[in-house]
């Protein structure tokens, strides 16, 4: 690119600019859009397999860079067709060129390290961050068409003067390499930002106030932990609580029960079959047991007659599980013999989505803000929490749990905080966990 980018070539220095300008914003997209590509690739995948593959692949190529390991690098060997400034305008061919190294697939990779960085805008996960990291490498080749030339006037001087620094470049690579490898291997750990918050089970969030149900000596607890100072609220017996501010619903034996948390006194109680409430005050959503179906109700709990309005039902051999009501939006799954699915109704559009259906494996347990909708999804190799802004067709993955031993199950969601259940069945233990995204 050096022997390309002169006067002579271009025409003039005039042209000579256009021509190293249109190569910089170039390689700078092309390298962004590989970026943002190979971070929603490793959304879907996950952020800990591919932190942990990232760290495996920057290791031997550290060893490779320091002369330990002998091995070939995937690559294309050649460079971008010369025969492009003769046969196409300025324009075209200084841009082509700077799309083809940008990308870095379709051109000569003397060292691993753009490799590794592939793997690292995967294990990223995010495409917008990956977009900007990677873009620094389109920058990195745009500033090598102009940099060498600075002190030369002749461009062949220029590549035979960096051609005779080029040893040092392998070792201090590998040096760079190392430290990827380490930062790599920490990552998980600290990318995850998965929190255990002790015993308890069903959560609910309101802010950085966090409900959630426990077992203690035979009898189900709701206890509501709001920050610092305020003392912990407790309510027994209770089960299956349901927060918005400062009003808590909670079910017990009589039906269900809406109180002011903070100082336990009575909002509104709805005797009968009812169960897994779901409140965003004054709209309170619970399941109805009719004894041949269960339905899904929502009522105005502000009103004296409720004035029930059904959303929808099902047969008592299917499950509507644990609905969330926030924002104008209403959650909940069904799961049945024909599969499972993810539904979300939206009050101001009356707009039923189906989120996600399948049937293979299970969806469950649905919570909402304005922004977005987590659940968790249980297949063969294990549960994971499902995470996907309203608007969006991407999913994206908060967190996994291998195998069937241990699941994830019932969640809670408070701006970019989530809150999920991990429960084992062969010892009945319940933990709350708080997944920061």
């Amino acid at each position: 690119m050096v022997e390309t980018f002169t006067p002579a070539v271009c025409g003039s220095r005039l042209r000579q600019r256009l021509a190293i300008a249109l190569f910089a914003l170039a390689a700078l997209v092309a390298s962004a859009v590989l970026g943002a590509t190979l971070g929603f690739f490793g959304s879907l995948v996950g952020t800990r397999p591919a932190l942990i593959a990232a760290a495996a692949l920057a290791f031997l190529a550290a060893l490779r860079e320091a002369g330990i390991l002998r091995l070939p690098l995937p690559q294309s060997r050649r460079q971008v067709p010369e025969r492009w400034q003769y046969e196409l305008p300025l324009p075209l061919w200084s841009a082509g060129y700077g799309a083809g190294l940008g990308l870095g697939f379709l051109t000569f990779q003397p060292v691993a390290t753009f490799w590794v960085a592939c793997a690292a805008a995967l294990a990223l996960g995010k495409p917008a961050v990956a977009a900007g990291c990677f873009a620094l490498y389109g920058a990195g080749r745009a500033f090598m068409a102009v940099w060498p030339r600075h002190r030369e006037p002749s461009g062949p001087a220029a590549v035979e003067r960096l051609v005779g620094r080029a040893s040092f470049v392998p070792r201090a690579n590998a040096i760079v390499l190392g430290l990827a490898v380490v930062l790599l291997a920490v990552a998980p750990a600290a990318g995850a930002a998965v929190t255990s918050l002790g015993r308890g089970f069903d959560p609910a969030a309101e802010g950085k106030t966090l409900a959630r149900a426990r077992m203690d000596s035979g009898t189900i607890k709701v206890l509501v932990a709001p920050p610092a100072p305020d003392p912990m609220d407790t309510v027994s017996p209770a089960n299956a609580p349901a927060l918005n501010g400062k009003y808590l619903a909670y079910q017990d034996d009589q039906g269900i029960k809406v109180i002011d948390w903070r100082n336990d006194t009575p909002v509104r109680e709805l005797d009968g079959p009812y169960s897994q409430p779901a409140l965003d005050y004054p709209l309170l959503a619970y399941i109805r047991d009719e004894g041949a179906r269960e339905r899904l109700v929502l009522v105005d709990i502000s009103k004296p007659n409720l004035g029930e309005q059904a959303i929808t039902s099902a047969r008592s051999a299917a499950d509507l599980g644990r609905p969330a009501l926030r924002d104008g939006r209403l959650a909940w799954h069904r799961i049945g013999r024909g599969g499972s699915a993810i539904y979300v109704l939206n009050f101001a559009t009356n707009d039923r989505r189906t989120i996600k259906r399948t049937n293979v494996w299970m969806e469950a347990n649905p919570s909402v803000t304005s922004r977005r909708i987590v659940w968790v999804e249980h297949r063969p190799r294990g549960s994971y929490l499902r995470m996907k802004r309203f608007g969006s067709k991407h999913t994206k993955t908060l967190m996994h749990v291998s195998g069937r031993k241990t699941l994830l199950w019932t969640t809670a969601l408070a701006g970019r905080t989530a809150y999920v259940t991990r429960w084992t069945p062969s010892t009945r233990k319940a933990v709350v966990l708080r997944v920061n995204f």
